[in-house]
């Protein structure tokens, strides 16, 4: 039997891709698990001890992934589109659900990987029942667009590429140009995802840092404008882009009110 915590590496095939997951917990076994959804620079090791920390606060087994490009998942060969994100959490996350028999997911996305925890709840109404998304990236504006600008510098000029290596490995180049050219280029305003936002009806928190340096209101807007699902939206005084790590305490304040929720 497995004690109640237990932290588990795991190898799966999904997207026609092997990936890396870990698991804490009986994820499985047809009670709720708690699905993490990494940012566009970070893995599963660069949650930290986040995932236990969920786990104990809520009771539940959690599961985080590198996805394609990521971490210990195989490195990216060429570019990306934006339409990775539907992709990713569309059919690809379907078969990371499959593969690990999850049948009740509350997705904890940040970033990047917030936006690709609403586009789930869209993509997999029967399955997520709830989403807790810590700076969602949802709509994409100019102030964005030119904060990407920042983000190359710090990678090609202020150490961002050696920091990132030590998660990335040799993949750790290509990951960071197939996330850049796509979020970089003036095609990125195009990018929408109201239809998918306006299809959702499981409960919604957003938390948002107002010192987010990617900008956060465009996001939160997105939700209120196009959203018909119970929706929460904090901002927080303050606080940058990564709310998770930053504010401990109103992420698993947000936790407990959206699993409260989803009753």
């Amino acid at each position: 039997m497995m004690k109640k915590h237990e932290m588990k590496e795991h190898e799966l095939f999904a997207g026609g891709h092997r990936l890396a997951a870990t698991t804490w917990g009986d994820v499985g076994n047809g009670q709720p698990t708690i699905v993490m959804m990494h940012g566009g620079l970070d893995c599963i090791t660069t949650w930290k001890d986040l995932p236990q920390v969920l786990v104990e606060a809520s009771g539940w087994p959690v599961l985080a992934y590198d996805r394609y490009g990521y971490g210990r998942s195989e490195s990216l060969v060429g570019g990306r589109e934006p339409s990775y994100r539907r992709e990713e959490s569309g059919p690809v996350f379907g078969e990371v659900l499959r593969h690990f028999g999850i049948d009740k997911a509350l997705m904890f996305g940040h970033s990047d990987g917030g936006a690709m925890s609403v586009l789930a709840a869209a993509a997999h109404p029967g399955v997520v029942c709830g989403v807790l998304a810590c700076s969602p990236t949802i709509a994409i504006d100019p102030f964005m667009v030119d904060a990407m600008g920042s983000a190359r510098r710090a990678y090609e000029h202020e150490g961002l590429r050696e920091k990132l290596q030590r998660h990335h490995g040799g993949g750790t180049d290509a990951m960071f140009w197939g996330w850049y050219k796509p979020w970089a280029s003036p095609k990125a305003l195009e990018w929408n995802m109201s239809a998918e936002i306006a299809a959702i009806r499981c409960p919604v928190s957003a938390l948002f840092g107002n010192q987010d340096e990617y900008g956060w209101r465009p996001s939160a807007m997105a939700l209120f404008e196009h959203g018909t699902m119970a929706l929460e939206v904090i901002a927080l005084s303050g606080v940058g882009h990564h709310p998770q790590q930053r504010a401990r305490g109103e992420t698993l304040q947000q936790l407990q009110r959206l699993i409260g929720r989803m009753g």
